[in-house]
């Protein structure tokens, strides 16, 4: 699993980019050495037509709003057709209608025009952003037995033990009554009942909300062998470029947008748009997806050269960021291994509250990493515009 983040973050950007970090790249191909084979495709959609038949979700001539009096248009006179085995990665920024049209496409919304068709042998299981309301008093094993007992993901039977095991709960803490888990560890069971269920049409939003990195690499390898249609909302660049394979964004123009380029040509149409808010859309006939691809071909514009001075100021602040990147790398190692002693102690007797501060504070280092890396991309990439 990490090999293919780290093959993905490689090959993200400018194929000619040769201004990785080093240390980053170093620690990449030792890793890639060994990279697993990707998923079967071919197999995973052929199971799900089996699964599904021809005719998954529908919607036609689809108008979707936010709920009245305001009637906002999020996607205007829409055809969108799921198809058996389809792996979708819904993109947007908040308050674009992402969830608004996952739960349509659900059925728990309705189409303020047009119409949405549901296959007969359609089966969805739906993670919402809200928590379930369930018994309390219930242990966490016993409310994900009550959805079934054993599930087939991949090919492999698990136990609801198994599976609950896979996404980050103990043998110990399944038997934990419900009232007494942490919101994260709610919403972790919620998804937990979702995949127990084994739909063949299974809608994500934000799934990985509230993951440490352990369990969300469990979720990605559980999901890139599930047989079905998928479709999910997220911000995890990496959770979409792993287990999707297609990108659809909403921009607020009242439409759905296909993005051959994926995640990145998305940031790329919304650094455009940032750039140019009041530039007046070209009229154009074509499909969503044509749409995509001519936006970012008459999106493009070459970029003004830079000065010197700004070349060696961009340059300063790329070593900056990578000194930076270098000594949360090695803090985010050592609060690991802290957390890991905590987790086993000695005596026995574990700390709880040091459990939580240091699991804080672990997610507060990754998060400052990951912001020191895609401000680092974004200057690598604005020295390259700035050179051709």
């Amino acid at each position: 699993n990490l090999a293919r983040k780290e093959l993905a973050w490689l090959r993200r950007g400018a194929p000619a980019r040769t201004s990785k970090p080093r240390y980053r790249i170093e620690a990449a191909e030792a890793l890639i050495k060994n990279v697993p084979a990707p998923r079967d495709n071919v197999e995973l959609m052929s199971f799900a037509t089996k699964r599904l038949g021809k005719k998954v979700i529908e919607l036609e001539d689809a108008t979707v709003t936010t709920p009245p009096p305001e009637a906002r248009v999020l996607v205007d006179d829409l055809t969108w057709r799921l198809a058996p085995g389809e792996r979708i990665g819904l993109v947007g920024v908040n308050g674009s209608g992402k969830t608004t049209l996952l739960r349509t496409l659900a059925g728990e919304y309705p189409l303020a025009a047009g119409k949405r068709i549901e296959g007969r042998t359609v089966e969805i299981g739906w993670l919402r952003q809200e928590l379930e309301d369930l018994d309390g008093e219930r242990r966490l094993l016993d409310a994900v037995e009550d959805v079934a007992t054993r599930v087939e993901i991949g090919g492999k039977e698990l136990t609801a033990s198994q599976l609950a095991e896979r996404l980050g709960f103990s043998a110990k803490r399944q038997r934990t009554p419900i009232r007494d888990l942490s919101g994260g560890e709610r919403r972790r069971l919620q998804l937990t009942r979702v995949l127990m269920a084994e739909p063949n049409v299974l809608l994500l939003d934000e799934p990985t909300n509230d993951l440490d990195i352990d369990t969300l690499q469990e979720l990605e390898s559980l999901l890139d062998g599930w047989a079905g249609t998928l479709v999910v909302i997220s911000h995890d660049r990496y959770l979409i470029e792993r287990i999707c394979d297609s990108t659809w964004a909403l921009f607020g123009d009242g439409k759905l947008t296909n993005l051959p380029g994926g995640i990145q040509q998305y940031l790329d149409r919304r650094r455009e748009l940032i750039a140019a808010p009041a530039a007046p859309a070209a009229p154009s006939s074509a499909s969503p997806g044509q749409d995509a691809a001519s936006g970012t071909a008459s999106g493009a514009a070459s970029s003004p050269g830079l000065s010197a001075q700004e070349d060696r100021e961009l340059k300063k602040e790329l070593n900056a960021l990578e000194r930076k990147m270098q000594k949360l790398s090695a803090k985010v190692d050592t609060l690991t291994a802290k957390l890991a002693d905590a987790a086993m102690p000695a005596d026995g007797n574990i700390d709880t509250a040091l459990l939580a501060d240091l699991d804080r504070e672990l997610q507060g280092v990754r998060s400052e990493h990951d912001d020191c890396e895609m401000r680092w991309l974004e200057v690598a990439e604005m020295r390259e515009e700035g050179h051709v």
